[in-house]
């Protein structure tokens, strides 16, 4: 059974599809926010954006027991709290963001084509990004 149907077989599937449909929407709005950090005008309204992307998908990751997607985005959220305090942030923690977009995009593309489970984090992007 994949990850899709075992999420309808446990959940509402209108609450399901409302997950999909936010989770494509945050996704998508990952990119662009990681790459307005470079600039300083706007800086706190995109680290607040990306705060606010990682916490929604830790909430609903969390109710519908996606572990994986919840694991990250908590240490994501977090890790923002550091990027506060930096403006504009270090290129590492850009390139670090990246990463972090590009495995959701793995984990959404995973969940639409209702794979028998998520595919395994990328153990590196628990490294801190703010230790050089």
């Amino acid at each position: 059974m994949g990850i899709l149907d075992q999420a309808h077989k446990d959940f509402d599937y209108e609450i399901v599809d409302e997950f999909i449909d936010h989770f494509e929407v945050m996704k998508d709005s990952m990119q662009p926010a990681i790459l307005a950090l470079e600039n300083e005008v706007g800086y706190h309204n995109r680290i607040d954006e990306l705060f606010r992307i990682f916490h929604n998908l830790k909430s609903a990751s969390s109710y519908l027991r996606f572990e994986r997607i919840n694991r990250l985005s908590a240490f994501v959220e977090n890790s923002l709290e550091e990027l506060r305090k930096l403006s504009p942030p270090p290129e590492r923690y850009i390139d670090w963001m990246l990463l972090v977009s590009d495995q959701f995009n793995v984990w959404f593309l995973d969940l639409i084509n209702n794979r028998e489970r998520f595919t395994p984090i990328d153990i590196t992007l628990f490294n801190d990004p703010s230790v050089e």
